[in-house]
């Protein structure tokens, strides 16, 4: 019973309401209803309380983080590197998800002896509305649906860790469902590891990375949206290495001492791409960061891979790839 007021509560709390409307519809007292959100705040869920003259009101904003500073550290190894895979856009659930793709390159990467994956945001295609023209282009329209298929079929790897964000399409299930999808999927596979909501400040020994993937509209070329961002940075916050997600393009360059990085898709072209006239490039990058013995950057070397073809249906056939890691 307490289980069904606790969810009924979440529920009357995704719309404004008053700690005496909500005592009534819950058949509780005001001690009873304020326990109850005292546990869904433990639980994660970032419930808000505003004092007005008519009495209390609170809001629930999902399993938001309170904060946008997300922070994570990196060591490099015995040689003082530190080997990853850079991907974004894995768009789960979608129909053009390309699963085999994606089992490809972390073959690849573990072939190479990486052990470090950073995924830069939009791990699924998120929620279309019902009404939506591109709502058919998902064979998975569910939240929780969508992160149980992620927990079951997404590369494992023993010794190889899955470091991601989430973008603009993951936060569609915050909007709609209240559901932080990166904090699900860390609870249930313990070698995927969530770094924050569209962005993440991390450091390899004492090299700075910022790892992106905002609400920003895609723009001609991929050099101009990093740009402007890198623009944004005082020179005491900039980083050394930007990893920029969602721009669905594979470029890298140099601006204002910042090694800017354009992380590509792991998704064939949908609808709504093609539609918006978006240009699709398919691939990874392998990427090698050098320190010196005082943790300071001393060379970065990044290597890119390209996927010319996709293989249609994808999604029908799903293969699940999981190794031990051998020696």
């Amino acid at each position: 019973m307490e289980r069904e007021k606790f969810e009924l509560l979440k529920d009357i709390t995704t719309r404004e309401v008053k700690l005496e409307d909500a005592c009534e519809i819950l058949e509780l007292n005001e001690f009873e209803v304020l326990n109850l959100i005292r546990s869904l705040r433990l639980e994660g869920i970032n419930i808000i309380s505003q004092n007005r003259d008519d009495g209390i009101y609170f809001f629930n904003q999902g399993e938001r983080e309170l904060t946008d500073e997300n922070t994570y550290q990196f060591q490099t190894d015995e040689h003082h590197t530190f080997n990853f895979v850079a991907i974004s856009d894995t768009r789960f659930g979608s129909k053009s998800q390309q699963l085999s793709i994606l089992n490809d390159i972390y073959l690849k990467a573990y072939e190479m002896g990486f052990k470090n994956v950073i995924l830069c945001g939009n791990i699924t295609e998120g929620l279309y509305p019902l009404t939506s023209i591109y709502s058919e282009s998902n064979f998975l329209d569910d939240s929780l649906r969508q992160v149980d298929y992620i927990c079951e079929y997404y590369p494992k790897i023993e010794g190889m860790e899955t470091h991601f964000i989430t973008g603009p399409k993951d936060e569609k299930h915050l909007q709609s469902k209240k559901i932080n999808i990166g904090k699900r999927i860390s609870e249930v596979r313990s070698d995927m590891h969530y770094l924050g909501n569209s962005s993440c400040h991390a450091t390899i020994d004492k090299v700075k990375m910022a790892i992106s993937n905002p609400k920003l509209i895609k723009t001609y070329t991929a050099s101009y949206r990093m740009q402007q961002h890198v623009d944004s940075f005082r020179s005491e916050d900039k980083p050394q290495i930007f990893l920029y997600g969602g721009l669905l393009q594979m470029e890298e360059f140099t601006y204002r001492n910042v090694k800017c990085i354009s992380v590509p898709s792991v998704c064939a072209t949908t609808r709504e791409m093609n539609d918006k006239r978006y240009s699709n490039t398919i691939g990874a990058w392998y990427i090698t960061v050098i320190t010196d013995y005082n943790g300071n950057l001393k060379d970065i070397k990044a290597i890119n891979s390209v996927y010319y073809k996709t293989n249609k249906d994808d999604y029908v056939k799903p293969k699940v790839l999981k190794l031990e890691r051998r020696g």
